[in-house]
């Protein structure tokens, strides 16, 4: 079975369409030439339909990192060690 962070690895991967090896804890919202506006709503709609979780629209701007997005996940209760 896939782990958390693998999952969320993957939701990177597959909505901003990123190598394996350019998914890191540097990706930023804005600075990541793949995560613009419309690649964030989507990576936004992955993570929520993977995780089974809804953010709000604080969470969804505060958002804006590889590490604020597992610091968000941990606070709806998505374990990640």
């Amino acid at each position: 079975m896939m782990r958390n962070i693998e999952k969320y690895r993957n939701a990177f991967i597959n909505v901003l369409d990123l190598e394996e090896d350019d998914v890191c804890e540097d990706l930023a919202l804005g600075v990541t030439r793949e995560w613009d506006s419309i690649g964030h709503m989507t990576l936004i709609s992955e993570i929520e339909d993977v995780f089974d979780v809804s953010l709000d629209s604080e969470w969804i701007t505060e958002f804006d990192s590889y590490l604020s997005g597992i610091e968000i996940l941990k606070r709806l209760g998505v374990d990640f060690d």
